[in-house]
């Protein structure tokens, strides 16, 4: 693809590479490679790429916080001087320092030493124009991803950077949440026309709302110009996995198929007037009536903080229902208790890092078999990386802790999915994923499905709740929901607002 679409013009850059290269540790292969960029004042800049192509190095070298292992990063202000960039992470929890919101807004404002009623203020403009006023007095380790993300945002730009630098930051954030992100950052450019916005994502839609695009490839920049222009390159966006089809064949259904339990314990979970209440929060599930059941996808959605997370950790038993009963179904009609079935109701977490401990990937891989008397082969374990989309030789022996975000919700599936669960409860599996990752979780929920595991998919995402949902139970914060077919869903323009527009029509 062609080369930078900005020219050099006239007066002081902002973001400068100039022959930059960066290795996570001595001998390491490099995350980057001879990049050379340049943003200038006023400029909004979209980037994407494959999952471990660069794309979050690239972010945090531009913010400051890597030093290149080779070349030079240069981010100055209008005037010429060193200024620094305020990012919003990926992962919120990556960010958050403060126990309550309010603290965590001020967190900024008081290393700066911004006087107490100027911060006052501040803090109260801040939690106002992000729509967070309500959760001031939370705390932090409480909120939900998507509450937990709006928070972090609202943290980043109470300071007014020059640089903003987003890395993916509407990956936990339901639609209200991306309208909102969405309003502010046009308001921004508008407010302050010189201020840079670099913003890391992984959404074709979005990356196309931004007059410049830029692609990483292994490591460099392989593509450079306007989205439309890049976009219409069918072949290029599918080997750079910014695009995806999931009808096309990856070549592993057989693997897939493998993972089905072929002595089924579990057929179905039935919730009944099960309800939740956290302790210092109150009431976050109304009390369900739901069934879960083999051979179906089941969509979960609603806004953040309607209880859809904690609906996936009832499921699975890591939380116990306050009142009500969750009962588990044998298929021949009895009950199962659960003690006596470990791995087979299993949940893949919306931050799979949580469930990581083990040194290496495969390591990670074999613990929950060999811990339920099932253990892998080497080669069974091989297997089950590549099913993911991580190639064993490269992997296999990598630290879980050092993999991008995107590879990190890889393992995680490679690592529940080891365990041939009955019953699979996926908690936003396509946030951090590139395109082709999402096309490849598709083709495996549908082979789950063909292979008789009941899955349950948390999402905002209405590409993936189109393309694999049989029924959809919506969950509003009035502590109400409805459980309904998808193409009833999906006719209903007030409920499919719980999730992003639908782009793909296969």
């Amino acid at each position: 693809m062609g080369a930078g679409a900005c020219s050099l013009g006239i007066g002081f850059f902002m973001v400068r590479f100039e022959g930059v290269t960066y290795r996570y540790g001595a001998g390491a292969p490099a995350a980057l490679a001879n990049v050379g960029a340049l943003i200038q004042p006023g400029e909004s800049v979209a980037v994407m790429g494959a999952n471990g192509s660069g794309k979050s190095t690239f972010a945090r070298l531009a913010a400051g916080l890597f030093a290149p292992t080779e070349g030079r990063v240069t981010v100055r202000n209008q005037r010429g001087e060193d200024t620094r960039a305020g990012i919003l992470f990926q992962n919120p929890d990556n960010q958050m320092v403060a126990v309550t919101v309010e603290k965590e807004i001020a967190f900024a404002l008081e290393n700066a030493a911004v006087p107490p009623d100027v911060m006052a203020r501040r803090v109260t403009q801040t939690l106002e124009r992000f729509s967070i006023a309500h959760l001031r007095q939370r705390l932090t380790a409480e909120l939900s991803g998507g509450e937990k993300q709006r928070v972090a945002l609202a943290a980043v730009m109470v300071s007014e950077p020059t640089v903003l630098v987003l890395d993916e930051p509407d990956s936990f954030l339901d639609e209200a949440g991306k309208a909102m992100l969405r309003t502010e950052l046009e308001n921004l450019r508008r407010s302050q026309p010189s201020m840079i916005q670099i913003h890391i994502t992984q959404y074709p839609q979005t990356a196309r709302q931004y007059p410049r695009l830029m692609v990483f490839f292994e490591g460099r920049v392989a593509a450079d110009g306007r989205p439309e222009r890049i976009f219409a390159d069918d072949a290029f966006c599918r080997e750079t996995a910014i695009a995806f089809d999931p009808r096309a064949s990856d070549g592993e259904g057989s693997g897939a198929a493998s993972i089905a339990a072929k002595d089924r314990r579990v057929a179905r979970v039935e919730l009944k007037e099960a309800a939740f209440a956290y302790a210092a929060i109150g009431p976050v599930l109304p009390p369900l009536n739901a069934t879960v059941q083999s051979g179906e996808v089941l969509g979960v959605v609603g806004p953040s903080g309607s209880g859809k997370s904690t609906l996936g950790l009832l499921l699975c038993r890591v939380l116990e229902p306050t009142s009500g009963r969750i009962l588990y179904i044998g298929p021949e009609g009895g009950p199962v208790f659960p003690e006596s079935a470990p791995g087979r109701v299993s949940a893949i977490l919306q931050q799979p890092e949580r469930q990581f401990f083990l040194p290496t990937c495969e390591q990670e891989v074999e613990f929950g078999p060999e811990n339920i008397g099932r253990p892998l082969t080497i080669t069974e374990t091989h297997a089950m990386l590549r099913l993911a989309g991580l190639d064993p030789t490269v992997f296999g022996k990598r630290d879980p802790f050092r993999l991008s975000g995107g590879e990190k919700r890889r393992l995680a599936f490679a690592a529940v999915l080891s365990l041939r669960p009955d019953i699979v409860v996926f908690d936003e599996p396509t946030c951090g994923l590139d395109q082709e990752g999402v096309g490849r979780f598709i083709r495996l929920a549908r082979t789950l499905r063909a292979g008789g595991a009941g899955v349950v998919v948390i999402s905002h995402d209405g590409d993936v709740i189109r393309a694999l949902a049989d029924r959809v139970l919506v969950l509003g914060r009035d502590r109400e929901y409805r459980l309904i077919g998808a193409d009833e869903f999906f006719a209903a323009a007030e409920l499919r607002r719980a999730v992003s527009p639908v782009t793909w029509a296969g």
